[in-house]
C-alpha cells in the first residue's frame, strides 16, 4: 500500500498544472461524455446525431472551454459564470438566487430551450447542445458548486509533494491525470465498478439536486491541512471516481429527459 500511495503521489505531482482552472480537465469532461453515450436511449441518440453529426458527446465535451480561449468578450467574459454556481454556506440554491450574470443552472435552462426550439438555426442549436454537455460535466466537479468565499477552491492554496497549487486544480485535473488513463480507459474502468443500484440513484436529471449533493461533499473535499498527503489522496480517489461516474449519468439523464422520447 505504501508503494502504491507513493507512486500515486509522485504521478500527481508531475501532473500539476497552472493555478487557473476551468472545470474538469479535458480528460474528465471526455469521460463524462463517454459514460453518457452508453446510457442515452436510441431516440436521444438520433436527436444528438441530427445536431452533432459524427461528433460524439466526448468530442463535444470540451468545446465550451476551447471557445473561452477566444478574445471575443461573449466567450471570454459573458459565458464565464455559466460554468459554476455560487451558494453561500448555510443557504440553498433557491435561497441564494440566480445572479444577474447567470450561472450554470440558468445557462442549462437557456441552452435547453434553444436546443428544443426547432425553428432556430441548426448551428445555434448544435452549439447549445455542446454547451449543455460541458456544463453538466462542470457540475460533477464538487468545487463548481462554490461556497462564495474562495472562488470554488481557486483561492485555497495547497502543497503537493513540495509544489504549490490550489484545491480547484487538484480536483479539476491533477487527481485525474495522475492515474494516466485515457478518457476511454477511464470510462471502462468506472463503469465496470458501478452497480445497477448506483446507476439508478445517480441518474437524476435535476441540476439543483446535483448541486446540493456536490455541496454536501465539501467537508470531504476541503483538506484539514494545506499539505496534500497520502491519506488525503487515498480518501479522495473513490470520491473522485463516484463524481466522474455521476457526471456521465447526470448528462445521460438530462439529455434523455430533455428530448423526452425515452419513457419512464
Amino acid at each position: 500500500m505504501r508503494f502504491v500511495m507513493a507512486f500515486l503521489a509522485g504521478a500527481l505531482a508531475l501532473a500539476l498544472t497552472s493555478t487557473t482552472a476551468m472545470a474538469w480537465g479535458p480528460t474528465g469532461h471526455r469521460v463524462s461524455g463517454a459514460i453518457a453515450d452508453r446510457f442515452i436511449c436510441g431516440t436521444t441518440r438520433l436527436e444528438i446525431r441530427d445536431l452533432l453529426g459524427v461528433e460524439t458527446l466526448a468530442d463535444a465535451a470540451n468545446w465550451a472551454d476551447y471557445m473561452r480561449m477566444q478574445s471575443d468578450s461573449y466567450w471570454s467574459k459573458t459565458t464565464f459564470n455559466w460554468h459554476f454556481v455560487t451558494i453561500p454556506d448555510g443557504k440553498t440554491y433557491r435561497q441564494a438566487g440566480v445572479p444577474p450574470e447567470g450561472d450554470a443552472i440558468s445557462a442549462l435552462a437557456k441552452f435547453r430551450a434553444l436546443v428544443l426550439d426547432r425553428t432556430a438555426p441548426v448551428a445555434a442549436r448544435s452549439d447549445a447542445l455542446r454547451m449543455i454537455v460541458h456544463i453538466v460535466g462542470d457540475l460533477g466537479q464538487p468545487l463548481h458548486s462554490g461556497n462564495a468565499h474562495d472562488r470554488g477552491g481557486n483561492d485555497e492554496i495547497v502543497t503537493l509533494r513540495g509544489q504549490q497549487t490550489n484545491l480547484h486544480t487538484i480536483w479539476d485535473s491533477t487527481l485525474i491525470d495522475g492515474e494516466q488513463m485515457s478518457y476511454a480507459e477511464w470510462a471502462d474502468y468506472l463503469l465496470a465498478r458501478v452497480t445497477s443500484k448506483q446507476a439508478i440513484a445517480w441518474s437524476s436529471p435535476d441540476p439543483e439536486a446535483w448541486v446540493e449533493e456536490a455541496r454536501a461533499l465539501h467537508p470531504r473535499v476541503y483538506p484539514k491541512s494545506k499539505i496534500i498527503d497520502g491519506d488525503y489522496l487515498y480518501n479522495a480517489r473513490p470520491l473522485l471516481h463516484a463524481q466522474m461516474t455521476k457526471s456521465g449519468l447526470h448528462l445521460a439523464a438530462y439529455l434523455n429527459d430533455m428530448f423526452g422520447h425515452c419513457g419512464g
